[in-house]
């Protein structure tokens, strides 16, 4: 069970990492508020549905509010300041702050859970920390545009670590998976809907490019499943080991921004990268260490 839901962190992983490339490519026809809500919305029907068949109900009374709570902070608030950002960085710029999760979810999963505190763990996120400084020393810097940016994805962090153990602590509980997942979605829509009517952006496209409608397509389906997969990992591993897998998410998006943007990936962001690559396997690596060892000393 346990490997189970390394797999669905790690497919997860490789859904979020397309998510900034396929972003930029819509975000040049369609408006940042537009996007947000197309995603949240077809992915609330497509849970919704499935939920309502899987568990044969859909009583919010039964799930409760926190759910709904975690659905207007994530998918809802993260996403909206997430594809604003997009308009400002580039897509490699945008994932990299994933890399701040091993450090911040290892201790907060310390505080809150009383999870068990892996030194590896610790090492891991300041291996990763310390990639994120070696990536801006190769990130062109655009004045205020890349200031209020990063401004935005340090915002889209600090509610990410809410979001996290708000996860951790409703998936320790009885509700399905899709329940919840289906419930955040609901929310999202909600509050993404709310903003546009309140800073009226709702003047759609005339028209769009085959491959906006493409980059499209991919995100409002790829809203979804890795959520869903996510709360389904959420139910066996800590907190601070799924943080690890989620800072994959920038390996693979900077292929993903290179081959699909044509973003040049310097010295200095590839070096960034192998450094939270290594942040990401030396604890499992350890881990595995020490449980082969544990073996071969009972073994004698």
């Amino acid at each position: 069970m346990l490997n189970r839901a390394y797999y669905f962190m790690l497919v997860a992983s490789l859904f979020w990492s397309l998510n900034p490339v396929a972003g930029k490519m819509a975000l040049e026809e369609i408006a940042a508020p537009q996007l947000a809500f197309s995603r949240v919305l077809v992915a609330a029907i497509t849970l919704f549905v499935l939920s309502y068949f899987r568990v044969k109900s859909f009583r919010p009374r039964e799930i409760g509010w926190r759910p709904f709570v975690l659905g207007l902070i994530e998918p809802g608030l993260t996403s909206l300041l997430f594809v604003t950002s997009l308009t400002l960085l580039s897509a490699s710029n945008t994932v990299i702050v994933m890399a701040l999760m091993p450090f911040s979810q290892s201790i907060m999963g310390r505080i809150v859970f009383k999870e068990e505190f892996q030194l590896s763990v610790w090492i891991g996120g300041v291996l990763a920390i310390i990639g994120i400084a070696v990536f801006f020393t190769g990130e062109e810097l655009k004045g205020t545009e890349s200031l209020w940016g990063n401004m935005l994805l340090l915002t889209v962090f600090c509610l990410m670590i809410v979001s996290q153990l708000l996860t951790r602590k409703i998936m320790k509980s009885d509700i399905p998976a899709i329940q919840v997942t289906a419930s955040q979605m609901i929310s999202a829509t909600i509050i993404i809907f709310a903003y546009l009517l309140l800073f009226g952006n709702l003047d759609l496209p005339v028209q769009i490019t085959s491959e906006t409608k493409i980059a499209l397509i991919y995100l409002v389906f790829s809203m979804s499943i890795p959520f869903f997969l996510y709360n389904l990992a959420m139910r066996q591993i800590p907190v601070g080991m799924a943080s690890l897998f989620l800072v994959l998410i920038i390996p693979f998006g900077f292929f993903h921004a290179s081959v699909f943007l044509g973003e040049e990936i310097t010295w200095a962001k590839s070096f960034g990268a192998v450094l939270v690559m290594i942040g990401v396997a030396l604890p499992h690596l350890l881990q595995t260490g020490r449980k082969r060892l544990v073996v071969k000393l009972q073994s004698k």
